[in-house]
């Protein structure tokens, strides 16, 4: 009989990736079920994997298309004209009747030993006397079954090369030597210049302070110290600030040299150690060591920023660095943060190198431990996505998209394991084109500037 999806469905996807026959697509509102395809499962299961899989349990049975095992039989068989079923094809019509004739044969040889037992037994001579107890020979214990160690990965022929609209007609190894050079993060000037300027630079948004950190690669400048400068010196800037607001504000310089600058430098005072409070409170509330502290700006910290990108952007070449995923958990156990990210298509750098970006994002790597019984089936090694790029709107386009059909059974209904993903990254200059390459699960796309 026909399976159908009621109202009820959450859209969660689930059962799209289980069906053997392809018979489930997106509807509207809801996912379908094509009657034409659907054989429930006959030839491939014992049950209906799509109502298996179904965490609201509205894969049900169709009351006004009610279907035969002959009928469902056949339309496998013409689905599938490659696949040999044979006779003993698994069907849930079957499901009960497997066990019974299993235990047919065994119960007809014990009818038989018994049947045969009293006839092969020797009359006694002489008045029988009671006989001995026999001890009942011992169960031989099952053989201990071996656990089936899990599949190595298939070592691929690596496969061609792609190739996409705007792609240049050079290989990528020749474009990236073409831009090689970059911006002068490097040089001894500008990392002098950048741990001079810390106090100012301290009060700059987290963001920025952390790129900073990452392309200076200097142990005299971290976000967190150079936040730590910022406070010391707001300590002492507020109070000349207020200091300064009260010679204007009452328009006389003497007011320096009275006792009516003391409240506006305690002003000053207060203010410094309540933004200090502010922007310390990861470590001071939440007991967070300095290299996981973010630290907000200083009051004045937003004005600086348009200042502090123009002259960076010409200076850094890393403009955006790897994430810092926040820790999570899944079933039974830990899941890694940025495994978990990569299969969301999150982990990536964009390096500014003068004429040209390079974006190098990172694929999943390993299949988690998802505590499925059909995990013990699969490798520990993910195996290679495909993947599109698209250059839209000044705006590289990446969509990933695992394409082995065992894992993506399991990771349409698992959460945290999404079977593809799609990432845009956005440009503030026009891209011409670009170059790229993909080995060992790292992507490498070089984007040339107009």
């Amino acid at each position: 009989m026909a399976t159908m999806i009621t109202s009820d469905c959450i859209n969660c996807g689930a059962c799209e990736p289980e069906c053997p026959n392809n018979a489930i697509s997106q509807g509207d509102p809801v996912y379908v079920i094509d009657p034409l395809l659907c054989t429930e499962c006959v030839g491939f299961h014992d049950y209906e994997a799509c109502a298996a899989v179904c965490p609201v349990d509205v894969c049900v049975t169709d009351q006004n298309n009610i279907e035969s095992e002959e009928v469902l039989i056949a339309r496998v068989r013409t689905l599938h004209p490659e696949t040999d079923f044979g006779e003993g094809l698994q069907s849930r019509f079957r499901k009960g009747s497997a066990a019974a004739s299993a235990a047919a044969p065994e119960a007809s040889a014990l009818a038989t030993t018994a049947t045969l037992a009293p006839a092969a037994a020797p009359k006694p001579a002489t008045t029988p006397t009671a006989p001995k107890p026999v001890a009942a020979p011992l169960a031989a214990k099952p053989p201990p079954q071996a656990v089936a160690p899990k599949p190595a990965p298939v070592k691929k022929e690596p496969r061609p090369k792609k190739t996409f609209p705007n792609e240049l007609p050079v290989s990528f190894a020749a474009a990236q030597t073409e831009f090689q050079g970059g911006g002068s993060a490097q040089s001894g000037l500008f990392r002098l210049a950048v741990i001079l300027l810390q106090p100012l630079i301290g009060a700059l948004p987290h963001g920025i302070k952390k790129q900073v950190e990452e392309a200076v690669q200097s142990p005299l400048f971290t976000a967190g110290g150079s936040s730590a400068v910022n406070i010391v010196h707001n300590a002492l800037l507020y109070p000349v600030a207020c200091a300064v607001f009260a010679v204007i504000w009452n328009n006389d310089p003497a007011v320096i040299f009275s006792k009516q600058i003391n409240g506006y430098l305690l002003v000053g005072i207060l203010l410094a150690s309540l933004e200090a409070i502010v922007r310390l409170k990861d470590g001071l509330f939440n007991a967070k060591p300095a290299d996981e502290m973010k630290f907000p700006p200083a009051i004045y910290g937003p004005v600086l920023v348009p200042v502090a990108e123009l002259f960076l952007r010409s200076h850094l070449r890393l403009v955006r660095e790897l994430p810092i995923p926040v820790d999570g958990f899944y079933g039974d156990g830990f899941v890694e943060k940025l495994e978990r990210e990569r299969r969301y298509g999150n982990v990536y750098t964009v390096e500014d190198r003068g004429g040209a970006f390079l974006v190098r994002m990172q694929f999943p790597r390993w299949i988690p431990e998802i505590g499925v019984a059909s995990r013990a089936q699969l490798p520990d090694e993910m195996p290679d996505y495909d993947y599109d790029l698209a250059i839209k709107d000044g705006q590289l386009v990446v969509k990933g998209r695992c394409i082995d059909d065992r894992v993506r059974r399991i990771s349409s209904s698992v959460g945290a394991f999404p079977p593809e993903f799609t990432t845009t990254i956005s440009f503030q200059e026009r891209i011409k084109g670009f170059a790229h390459q993909f080995e060992n699960k790292l992507l490498e796309v070089l984007l040339v500037k107009a």
